[in-house]
């Protein structure tokens, strides 16, 4: 149904296609909150790796009995 260059589209037609976005884009939100949710727990474990790492090269260079303030002194 076209006049002249201007298409006429049922407002049937317009809200179905709305409907059709929105659900995609509710469930691509879903998908990249999933994916946040598993990057945050796979930087969490590669922290706590990184951590134990540094307390074991801290305990094999012999300074386990040493407190790190953070600020080059220690405790």
């Amino acid at each position: 149904m076209t006049t002249g260059n201007q298409m006429q589209v049922d407002a049937s037609v317009i809200l179905q296609e709305a409907e059709v976005r929105e659900a995609f884009l509710v469930n691509r939100t879903l998908l990249l909150s999933q994916q946040l949710l598993m990057q945050k727990q796979e930087n969490q474990i590669l922290l706590d790796k990184i951590n134990g790492l540094e307390a074991d090269l801290r305990l094999a260079k012999g300074e386990g009995d040493t407190v790190d303030t953070g600020n080059g002194a220690s405790e």
